[in-house]
């Protein structure tokens, strides 16, 4: 349960864990229920974990993504990292204990995070957290699109995709294109292009208002990705949509900087 930003009275806890990780999962569910919480655990991510008054993440950072490809109502998560970067997470394998148990007390706050609705002729497919990518369904064939911002073409190109990204999806598939890296709490959609045909081209920052529109040039169809983790075939007279989710992600606050925490994990993959 959250109020005023915090989480009070926990009863229940859902644990996810990755498939290499049911040991430490386990570690984590003993160290609830002396505590009086009751505990499930999930191997894979469910609808049911948005019952939970928080999720214990117990994997990378792409476990947390996969847990909010299935859910809408996120209750707060906590991340222990067990994956190679760790940006999402809140805590080690070494360290758990006590970062939780301050949790326990009701002391940490919860924060969240925009996600992007991914709308094709009116209807979501996808909500991400990191981004949505328009990718060529034809590996070493470009596709051509045309990107509007409320109306406005930004963008005709023809490119290997595009990606459209939250601010702290910027460290990740955004990162690796060429775009930049943003303060996770600055309010804003990133536009990049994957592998443009074209010179000379830049990044667009737009507000997080803002009403994004994709249109296919006619020659190929194309795919939606969120988050790496699901995709749909989009084709050429969809109308095609990135918008701010109404559902954003909830966290509890990380125990240090998000920015030295962004910055000391790329030192770690650079």
């Amino acid at each position: 349960m959250i109020a005023d930003g915090k989480v009070k009275k926990i009863r229940k806890v859902g644990v996810v864990y990755k498939y290499d990780s049911l040991g430490l999962a386990r570690k984590v569910s003993a160290f609830l229920e002396e505590r009086g919480i009751e505990v499930e655990q999930f191997h894979l991510p469910s609808t049911e974990l948005e019952k939970y008054d928080f999720i214990v993440s117990v994997g990378g950072d792409g476990t947390i993504l996969q847990i909010l490809q299935d859910i809408e109502r996120c209750p707060p998560i906590f991340g222990i990292n067990k994956g190679r970067v760790g940006i999402l997470t809140h805590a080690e394998p070494e360290n758990f204990k006590e970062r939780l148990e301050v949790i326990l007390t009701g002391e940490v706050r919860v924060e969240k995070f925009m996600r992007l609705d991914c709308i094709v002729n009116d209807s979501r497919i996808h909500t991400a957290l990191n981004e949505i990518a328009i990718l060529t369904s034809e590996p070493a064939r470009l596709i051509g699109m045309r990107v509007f911002v409320n109306d406005v073409e930004i963008e005709d190109m023809r490119a290997d995709g595009m990606l459209f990204s939250t601010p702290i999806g910027s460290t990740a598939y955004a990162l690796s294109t060429g775009g930049p890296i943003v303060d996770p709490y600055l309010p804003s959609i990133l536009i990049i292009p994957i592998a443009p045909f074209k010179l000379g081209w830049k990044p667009w920052i737009v507000r997080r208002d803002s009403s994004i529109r994709v249109e296919l040039h006619p020659e190929r169809k194309a795919l939606a990705v969120a988050d790496g983790q699901k995709m749909k075939e989009v084709f050429p007279g969809d109308r095609i949509e990135v918008v701010e989710s109404k559902y954003p992600a909830v966290f509890f606050e990380s125990p240090v900087n998000r920015i030295a925490r962004i910055a000391d994990r790329l030192k770690k993959i650079s």
